[in-house]
């Protein structure tokens, strides 16, 4: 790519997806790209489109294992994009904006619904294509509009549109989150805060090495991390892949782990889980290929 486009559009060369993801794995990325205005990013999507060149949005890595070797491709990081608006009682951020940086922004003005997410550690953007939650809450009880950028243009998602399920949504493939409204409800700050500390005190200690959090969908009517854990998984290990010592959904990084032992890892887990008890898990996090 010609130093004028990568100027032009703030991308950096040969970036380790080690800076990138949170579980310190993978090769590296050709091109990094992070626009500084929702105007640079439609004008940067419409180039790679226009010269059919591959990109991909990366939130917070916090939920995507990227590949080993080289992605020749575009990864676009928006955290340049993180304004942040209070309105009343909503809130608006755009899609590079740390969600917890929007629950405690949402805490000080007294506003309450997002502190239940706390700790999660996603973008706004990721965490509304995913959907992203932990124990009560997801993203889809709070949200009130989406913007996004779909086939040229800007259009407005209520949450009906988005149609979220489970650690996911309707969003079409190639759909760019631009930003989200939250509609919270005042509240006393303090009981707000209450609230907060007692969601912060259940995720505290869930694994000291890089993770990428919780790895398979939950199924009806399974903890799938209690199942397996009484299948025996905690501790097994693929290279410097493992399974959490302290919880059995999660897989870390316990030294210089490669992606590839990552999925080996998660599909002998996955194989197992279907020959023994019929289950055939699904993966919440992304795997992105070269």
């Amino acid at each position: 790519m010609r130093k004028k486009i990568c100027d032009k559009y703030n991308i950096v060369r040969n970036v380790s997806f080690k800076t990138l993801s949170s579980i310190k794995t993978g090769g590296r990325a050709k091109y990094v790209a992070m626009p500084q205005t929702e105007e640079a990013l439609i004008s940067l999507l419409k180039y790679l489109n226009a010269y059919h060149k591959k990109y991909y949005v990366l939130g917070n890595g916090t939920n995507t294992l990227p590949p080993d070797g080289v992605y020749k491709g575009v990864i676009i990081k928006l955290f340049k994009l993180n304004t942040v608006v209070v309105n009343e009682n909503k809130i608006y951020a755009e899609a590079g904006a740390n969600l917890n940086t929007v629950i405690n922004l949402a805490i000080n003005n007294a506003l309450a619904g997002l502190e239940e997410g706390s700790g999660i550690p996603a973008s706004i953007g990721g965490g509304i294509i995913m959907n992203c939650g932990a124990y009560s809450f997801e993203m889809a009880k709070v949200i009130n509009k989406v913007r996004l950028y779909r086939k040229g243009k800007i259009i407005e998602f209520s949450n009906k549109d988005c149609k979220f399920k489970y650690r996911g949504s309707g969003f079409e493939k190639d759909d760019i989150i631009l930003g989200g409204e939250f509609e919270l409800k005042k509240d006393d700050v303090e009981k707000i805060k209450e609230r907060q500390m007692q969601v912060l005190k259940k995720r505290k200690g869930l694994t000291p090495f890089p993770s990428l959090g919780s790895v398979f969908k939950r199924q009806e009517g399974i903890i799938v991390s209690k199942m397996l854990d009484e299948m025996g998984f905690k501790g097994q290990q693929v290279g410097f892949a493992k399974v959490s010592d302290n919880h059995a959904g999660i897989i870390v990084n316990v030294g210089n782990a490669k992606s590839k032992d990552v999925i080996k890892l998660i599909n002998s887990i996955k194989r197992r889980v279907k020959e023994e008890k019929n289950i055939i898990l699904e993966e919440e996090i992304k795997i992105l290929k070269k």
